[in-house]
């Protein structure tokens, strides 16, 4: 499976966010890894899920915080979109913890999470950007 390497095409322009989003990369990096490696137990590829799982749900507050405090008007549309990515995430645990095979599922999240916020970066953050840049935030 293809590796997620950050350039400069998918900064926003806001260091914490850029960096948030360079340490997602690293995680479905990880797990991928991981999940191709014969020597990985399940019950740590478990936790690389759930640190994927966790981490998307930080990231995805911090921004939305920012639309809150600032009063995005895109807000509700950017919203939504985050909302699908953590059903689908919560769908990817509600599998794992049934018993499906982990390292299936490993790479399923690895890679939809990856393509999805290369995506997202592009289409959707690209339009908060220079909203956010304007209103000092750094």
């Amino acid at each position: 499976m293809k590796k997620f390497v950050w350039t400069q095409e998918y900064s926003v322009g806001i260091e914490s966010i850029d960096e948030q989003h360079q340490h997602f990369f690293d995680i479905a990096n990880k797990i991928m890894e991981m999940s191709d490696s014969n020597s990985s137990e399940g019950r740590d590829l478990f936790e690389s899920l759930e640190e994927l799982g966790n981490y998307a749900f930080y990231h995805l507050d911090t921004e939305e915080n920012y639309f809150d405090e600032y009063n995005f008007e895109g807000k509700e549309e950017h919203v939504n979109a985050h909302n699908l990515f953590r059903k689908k995430v919560n769908e990817f645990m509600d599998r794992a913890r049934k018993g499906e095979d982990i390292k299936k599922i490993m790479n399923e999240a690895a890679s939809y999470s990856g393509e999805w916020l290369l995506q997202h970066i592009l289409i959707m953050d690209k339009k908060y950007t220079k909203f956010l840049v304007e209103r000092g935030v750094k």
